[in-house]
């Protein structure tokens, strides 16, 4: 009896663990915040004017934003900038290459606050402000979601908006969990 009662508090433990884990962060938490042109937002336009203010596929390498000291800064506590990285997608005034590094330097988010960009980049791509490319960055793992591709709160928000932005191979190629097995801890 003793080794049931066990069995069942270790299975009621690991569920309510994943549960938790697969919970977003709670988005209200940002209405308090103002939408300023903070260090995120700067950093952005800063290394977009840099670059003549050309479009983000025109880069030899999209990723190269990160080889930045200030980036790195940013892309290692993205949490702090949750809110600005939301307001900065958000904008009709932000171009979409600046959207695009905006979600690359949000790829490290801890899971919670990722599944809440998940969730927010939904609804902008169907709002029109961000494009497939931006959502298609946001959905492709790498960085935190490389880790939570098996995830049932991830793949569901993936199944959901990568119809949109990725062909049926893509979309069973990822799914499949080979970037985790070929980039384990990168994906960049």
């Amino acid at each position: 009896m003793k080794r049931i009662s066990c069995l069942l508090l270790a299975v009621a433990l690991l569920a309510i663990g994943t549960w938790r884990i697969g919970a977003p962060v709670d988005e209200r938490a940002c209405a308090d915040q103002p939408a300023y042109d903070g260090p995120l937002t700067r950093f952005v336009a800063d290394y977009f004017k840099q670059n003549d203010e050309r479009a983000w596929q025109e880069d030899t390498n999209v990723f190269d934003i990160l080889a930045s000291p200030e980036a790195d800064g940013i892309a290692r506590q993205p949490q702090r900038y949750y809110c600005e990285a939301l307001a900065l997608l958000e904008s009709p005034a932000r171009t979409q290459s600046e959207k695009v590094y905006t979600s690359i330097l949000m790829l490290k988010l801890p899971i919670d606050h990722y599944l809440g960009l998940m969730d927010h980049s939904h609804h902008l791509y169907q709002a029109g402000r961000i494009d497939g490319t931006v959502l298609g960055f946001v959905l492709k793992p790498r960085g935190t979601a490389l880790d939570y591709w098996w995830l049932p709160q991830w793949r569901s928000r993936f199944n959901r908006d990568a119809p949109l932005v990725f062909s049926a191979p893509q979309r069973a190629d990822i799914l499949s969990g080979k970037y985790w097995f070929d980039y384990p801890g990168a994906g960049f």
